[in-house]
């Protein structure tokens, strides 16, 4: 039986402007992430700190999210990981 992969749930932006998300995936369970908007737009091209460029390229790049998930190290402790440019 195939193990179903990394999934991300919907993202929201916290009152700093930054996303924050959750990636969940068979064997390790839910771990929380934050995104800077600096980071949304150098990174994954948002023209702008605005929701709307925020939101649409968290989606767009969400193939490369993935990836910097699955490499970053989860931590048992519930604790919400920063990702960085460097992650991406």
């Amino acid at each position: 039986m195939d193990q179903p992969g990394t999934s991300l749930t919907a993202p929201f932006l916290s009152a700093d402007s930054a996303i924050w998300f959750s990636a969940y995936g068979f064997g390790w369970g839910y771990c929380a992430f934050s995104l800077d908007s600096e980071v949304v737009c150098e990174q994954l091209g948002a023209a702008n700190e605005t929701s709307k460029q925020l939101m649409l390229a968290f989606e767009l790049g969400k193939r490369r999210l993935l990836q910097a998930v699955e490499k970053k190290a989860l931590p048992g402790t519930g604790e919400r990981i920063t990702l960085s440019a460097e992650d991406l």
